[in-house]
C-alpha cells in the first residue's frame, strides 16, 4: 500500500466509522469478520457479520455522537495500526475523550478483522 492509499483508507475508514453508517461499515468488513471492541472489559469477540453489525450498533447506542480522528498510523503488509482520539457523549450525556488504536487485517482491500484497544 503506498503512503497515499494508506492516507485515503484511513481518512474514509474513519470517515465511514464517524459516520454512523452500519451498512457502509459493514461494507468495508469481509462476510467473516472479527471485531473486538474497546469499549468491553475481559476481551469480548465479535465472529461474522451478523455478529460484529449487532457489536456495531450497540456500540452506536452507548455511544450515539461518537466520532474517531487519526493522530497517527501506519501499515505493514496486510496490517494497519491507527492510534485514533475517540470523541462523543456516553448513553447518559457525560463527554468523553479517549486515545486508543485499532489494528486492522485486511484481506483483498476489505477488513478482516478489527481489533480496537484504549487508554483507561
Amino acid at each position: 500500500m503506498t503512503p497515499t492509499q494508506l492516507d485515503d483508507f484511513v481518512q474514509s475508514f474513519l470517515q465511514t466509522w464517524s459516520s454512523h453508517d452500519v451498512d457502509a461499515i459493514m461494507g468495508l468488513m469481509t462476510s467473516d469478520c472479527e471485531f473486538e471492541p474497546s469499549s468491553r472489559a475481559w476481551g469480548v469477540h465479535y465472529q461474522g457479520s451478523d455478529a460484529v453489525r449487532g457489536a456495531v450498533e450497540g456500540l452506536f447506542k452507548s455511544a450515539p455522537d461518537i466520532q474517531w480522528r487519526a493522530v497517527r498510523y501506519f501499515a505493514a503488509g496486510d496490517q494497519i495500526v491507527i492510534e485514533v482520539l475517540a470523541t462523543g457523549t456516553n448513553d447518559q450525556g457525560e463527554p468523553f475523550e479517549i486515545p486508543g488504536c485499532d489494528l486492522l487485517t485486511l484481506r483483498d482491500g476489505k477488513i478482516t478483522s478489527k481489533r480496537a484497544y484504549r487508554k483507561l
